[in-house]
């Protein structure tokens, strides 16, 4: 979460902002509509978790906290991070880490060379995020593209389907909150953008080619 002061009054603005209604928020946050009327007009004392729930809610829909203490929406925020060198893997690991929220969200990989993953040099940076993954319950929210006759699986195999070669193209991506992080292996670089209206195009693509893609 951001190191601010979340308010209701924030809250509030962030909901207007994305256009919706005490309802919507209540659905989208999993709490009650009563808590959330509750909390916007400060009736009562609600705990921690309540408001991390709701704030997570509003960032999926698409609203950005700054450390400010403003907001703005994340649509109109575009940034490109370039991560290069032997530890381009490791970063991209803790760009995951800061990125990933709750329960909802889902890691979804397109590979091209599943085998890339086992270098030697990038054992240490797996070891480490696959200990993230069984700690926070991210291990079965992955959703794995790699092509027939793959014989690499660093997952449990439910999470992968196979696809011919041609469909997945040979650039390897990753999309996971609102960012898309195109993995350059031969550059040893990543490149992570972050644009809502991208990253969900890429999303819709993804999952089309998902419902086309067999089970391992």
């Amino acid at each position: 979460m951001k190191d601010f002061l979340m308010s209701p009054l924030l809250i509030k603005a962030a909901r207007v902002l994305l256009d919706w209604q005490q309802t919507d928020l209540a659905r989208a946050s999993g709490i009650s509509l009563t808590a959330v009327k509750a909390y916007e007009k400060s009736t009562r004392e609600v705990r921690p978790r309540t408001v991390e729930a709701l704030q997570a809610a509003l960032e999926r829909g698409g609203i950005e906290f700054l450390p400010s203490g403003g907001l703005r929406r994340t649509e109109d925020v575009v940034s490109v991070t370039r991560y290069s060198g032997p530890d381009f893997t490791r970063r991209l690991n803790e760009e995951l880490y800061a990125s990933i929220r709750g329960p909802q969200d889902e890691i979804m990989t397109s590979s091209a060379d599943e085998g890339m993953w086992r270098m030697p040099s990038l054992r240490k940076a797996n070891e480490e995020y696959l200990e993230w993954c069984e700690k926070t319950g991210m291990l079965s929210r992955h959703r794995m593209l790699v092509p027939e006759g793959n014989a690499v699986f660093m997952f449990p195999r439910q999470v992968y389907r196979t696809l011919p070669p041609e469909l997945l193209g040979k650039i390897g991506y990753t999309l996971y909150a609102d960012k898309l992080a195109f993995i350059l292996w031969k550059k040893r670089q990543v490149i992570v953008l972050r644009n809502k209206a991208v990253v969900e195009t890429f999303r819709s693509q993804f999952l089309y080619l998902w419902r086309l893609a067999k089970s391992v």
